[in-house]
């Protein structure tokens, strides 16, 4: 007899009308079957679950907490879980079985360079296209030399493990990743709106309503990586990227911290961050917890509406002086509701800090009302700002200082090859769970 891998009741869109209606669903034998009632006989219907199956979060209004399958060549079904969280049950569930189908690694030659988009202390990133596909990704690549020399390869593997496990509509998901004796590379959601940042710069301030949608989205991606207790701790502008439509999502893992320790109250106590978004704790080096990410959404609201940080100096130490006792200034033109956000937001003391009994309370402020939430996590509401895309090899939106580099895969010198130690990258290889979420096609 076959093994069930799921089975429960959904809800599916379905007839010539497409009405909703309660089903039976089964996954087994690499294929999913639907059912009228549990104990029925005969399925109404079934798809085969192949490589080229890919699951999307659909938005679907009336309906709560959809999910799409499209099928080739058969159709796309539309199916509703009773929750956000049987929602990604399900679609793990879905994704495991295609995944079991997924054999074959990924290298560079599938890979065709476009363009150079960025760059951090240990390698760049790079617009790609998948020869394959013709999707268009973000490649990162790291070179392993350079984090063994700086200590970086615990901290690496805990930015790809995270990845690996989040799926978000406002997180960048990891797609693939892999390796060769000098680099590590993780394939990337490709969001070719751009930096926050970039466009920060350019209009020096945004509308409040603009910010508030921004927000809105910001606190729903850090919700979900504190359900899974990983603090991100690297909240900024630059950050923060803008998919072809408008809306936000979260990159750069590189300062995530999982796997809290619950015996001490779920603190940790590394340094690091940005200097104008750090908070108090985190000079005082008291131990923090996942609390300094909510004092950095009130740095980042003030920036935004206001386009400097509330504490800001030429010299280092003279911003974080200001950060631990600097009186808090909000410019007359800051609107009551979103002063008594920043305000309560950038609370010195973490315990009393709004955000801290979990992101609710946030979701609550007067700042959002009038959003529906559900809408916002569904991608219902449209953004005052669309990016300008010609096509989706368009790159103006990401800093001339990088799509002016010449695009190549940088050799490695012999001797940073020497330094490493190939057992301290095992299993990094890895192939998307999800592939399709978040994914930009041609």
């Amino acid at each position: 007899m076959s093994e069930i891998i799921k089975s429960g009741y959904l809800v599916k869109q379905g007839g010539r009308i497409k009405t909703w209606k309660k089903r039976w669903f089964v996954i087994k034998d690499k294929t999913v079957y639907y059912y009228k009632k549990e104990n029925s006989r005969l399925p109404l219907g079934m798809f085969a679950l192949t490589k080229s199956v890919t699951l999307d979060y659909a938005k679907k209004r009336r309906k709560k907490n959809v999910f799409s399958c499209d099928v080739p060549s058969q159709r796309t079904y539309y199916i509703s879980a009773g929750s956000e969280q049987l929602r990604e049950e399900w679609i793990k569930s879905i994704n495991n079985e295609i995944n079991s189908l997924k054999t074959d690694k990924v290298s560079m030659k599938d890979f065709k360079l476009l363009s150079v988009i960025g760059r951090g202390t240990y390698g760049k990133v790079m617009q790609v296209k998948k020869k394959d596909t013709s999707e268009i990704y973000a490649m990162k690549t790291l070179q392993k030399g350079m984090l063994a020399d700086h200590q970086q390869i615990s901290q690496t593997m805990s930015e790809r493990n995270v990845l690996m496990r989040v799926r978000h509509p406002f997180l960048i998901g990891l797609q693939y990743s892999f390796q060769t004796p000098e680099k590590l590379y993780m394939v990337l959601d490709y969001a070719p709106g751009g930096e926050l940042f970039h466009h920060l710069r350019d209009e020096g301030r945004f509308a409040e309503s603009r910010a508030c949608l921004y927000t809105a989205e910001i606190v729903l991606g850090l919700e979900h990586l504190h359900k899974m207790d990983i603090i991100y701790r690297d909240l900024k502008p630059e950050n923060l990227l803008l998919d072809k439509t408008g809306h936000i999502r979260i990159t750069d893992f590189g300062l995530v911290k999982m796997d809290l320790n619950k015996k001490h109250g779920g603190k940790t106590n590394t340094f690091c961050g940005t200097p104008e978004y750090l908070a108090p704790e985190i000079l005082l080096d008291e131990g923090y917890t996942l609390a300094v990410d909510w004092w950095a959404l009130g740095i980042l609201i003030y920036e935004m509406l206001v386009g400097v940080p509330p504490f800001y100096a030429e010299e280092q130490n003279d911003v974080y002086k200001m950060i631990l006792k600097a009186k808090l200034k909000i410019p007359f033109y800051i609107r009551d509701d979103a002063k008594d956000l920043i305000t309560k937001l950038l609370d010195r003391d973490p315990k009393a800090r709004l955000g801290t009994k979990g992101a609710e309370e946030i979701k609550k402020h007067p700042f959002f009302s009038g959003l529906d939430w559900e809408k916002v996590y569904n991608k219902e509401y449209t953004p005052e700002f669309l990016p300008k895309i010609s096509d989706l090899t368009d790159v103006r939106n990401f800093d001339e200082e990088f799509t002016d580099e010449k695009v190549v895969d940088s050799l490695v010198t012999v001797s940073a090859i020497g330094k490493v130690n190939e057992s301290d990258f095992k299993g990094f290889t890895y192939i998307g769970e999800i592939e399709g979420i978040g994914t930009v096609k041609k």
